[in-house]
């Protein structure tokens, strides 16, 4: 088994081949040889018969004389008086059953043996195994060779593919291997690890942008930070202080946010597992407009069914509050959340009276430091990651997150969950 371990898939088929068909070959040889020897015993043992019957007869019709000698012509036949005496000696190695008469003159009964020849046999299994026996070993070779020619012109698709696959770096992600124009496991193959360099260019793409991003967000914050500090270091007696530290204070707690929402998006990628319980939405939108009271109200249509549905209760508080937030930054007067189940589906809706968002946007917007008004933002305290969060907080949970047109004018985030089974909303009631 060590020795086949080591072997390449080409070798391993032309031995699996090769021994495939000596098997079957020594098989049939043995099979061969066992019956034509039965049936050459039997046939000789039959001509044996035959010649003692025929020499019983001829001894009958001829009365042989004691004094006279009798000429019986072969060394497979022995002739024996009634004391066992050998009248004719009779080679080695005797089979067939004695045949007994008696001499009318001698009065002494004789007992004619035969012995079978084994020429017949000898000749033919020697035939078999001196001329089938080398065309066999032709055979397997000639198998074995086959077999590795076609599994080695079967396998070129994949050296070609491995040497392709090689070559591919960080930097050459656009390649792809190739695929051959047959439909087979191999073209499977290929066209798998396409779709897997893709999602890694996908990924690799999306990584760097958001590094590129993420350098941007997190150096204005620095170096705005960074100048206030020097200016106020250059000039100390006519610094603010207060105002400087404020100033820098409010940097502070952006990088804080930024670092904060980075963290999140690295667990929510690297799909960390959190302990999922059953969680009534309707309690975390109760919780969210007690926190903002004077812009947030909150209403449900649930119809007496619990809208729950299972998982964080964190991450979900999360993707409340980053919903409420991006709302409430763009709302003129008034936010409102609304809670309701359809068709076993919990439906979160958070609506304001702002201007809304186009609908060539409603996609770009879930995109990682994404600002439709940056300025705004900013100054709002945004980091461009709310909406990017919630959404990937949305998938975690098996739900969905889109936005539509509010009936104030404004916009409308739409958060649809599963709804939990039966036990874990009974669970969650008691």
């Amino acid at each position: 088994m060590r020795f086949v371990t080591g072997m390449s898939v080409r070798a391993k088929a032309a031995l699996a081949a090769a021994g495939t068909v000596a098997f079957a070959l020594a098989l049939c040889m043995l099979a061969l040889v066992l019956a034509l020897q039965h049936n050459l015993r039997d046939s000789a043992n039959m001509d044996a018969t035959k010649t003692a019957d025929t020499i019983n007869t001829q001894l009958q019709e001829l009365h042989p004389v004691e004094s006279k000698p009798l000429i019986l012509g072969s060394d497979d036949i022995n002739l024996r008086d009634g004391t066992g005496h050998d009248v004719v000696p009779a080679p080695a190695g005797e089979t067939a059953a004695p045949l007994v008469l008696k001499d009318s003159a001698s009065a002494s009964p004789l007992s004619v043996t035969v012995r079978p020849s084994t020429t017949a046999v000898d000749n033919a299994t020697g035939l078999l195994l001196g001329k089938v026996a080398p065309a066999a070993v032709g055979l397997v070779l000639f198998v074995a060779a086959l077999t590795w020619l076609l599994v080695g012109r079967a396998l070129r698709p994949v050296s070609a593919i491995r040497q392709e696959f090689t070559e591919i770096t960080e930097r050459d992600l656009h390649r792809r291997v190739p695929v051959a124009a047959a439909r087979d496991e191999i073209s499977q193959l290929a066209q798998t690890m396409n779709r897997t360099l893709d999602r890694l260019q996908q990924g690799m793409n999306r990584q760097r942008q958001f590094i590129a991003d993420a350098s941007h967000e997190l150096r204005s914050p620095i170096a705005a930070l960074r100048a206030q500090l020097e200016l106020a270091l250059a000039r100390p007696s006519r610094t603010d202080w207060p105002t400087a530290v404020h100033k820098a204070l409010g940097d502070t707690e952006r990088l804080q946010a930024v670092a904060s929402d980075l963290l999140l998006l690295a667990r929510l990628d690297a799909q960390e597992t959190h302990r999922r319980t059953a969680v009534d939405l309707s309690e975390l939108a109760a919780e969210e407009s007690q926190r903002q009271p004077r812009t947030i109200t909150m209403s449900g249509d649930g119809g007496g069914e619990g809208p729950v549905v299972t998982g964080s209760r964190v991450q979900l508080l999360r993707l409340l509050t980053n919903l409420a937030d991006n709302a409430r930054r763009h709302a003129r007067t008034r936010v409102s959340i609304t809670v309701g189940v359809s068709d076993g589906t919990v439906e979160l809706a958070v609506d304001d009276d702002g201007p809304g968002i186009p609908e060539a946007d409603r996609e770009r917007v879930f995109e990682r430091f994404t600002r439709l008004d940056g300025a705004r933002a900013r100054q709002d305290g945004g980091t461009g990651l709310g909406l990017a969060i919630a959404r990937d907080i949305a998938r975690a949970h098996g739900g969905t997150l889109a936005i539509e047109t509010s009936p104030w004018g404004g916009a409308r985030l739409l958060l649809r969950l599963p709804r939990a089974q039966e036990e874990a909303r009974v669970a969650c009631a008691s």
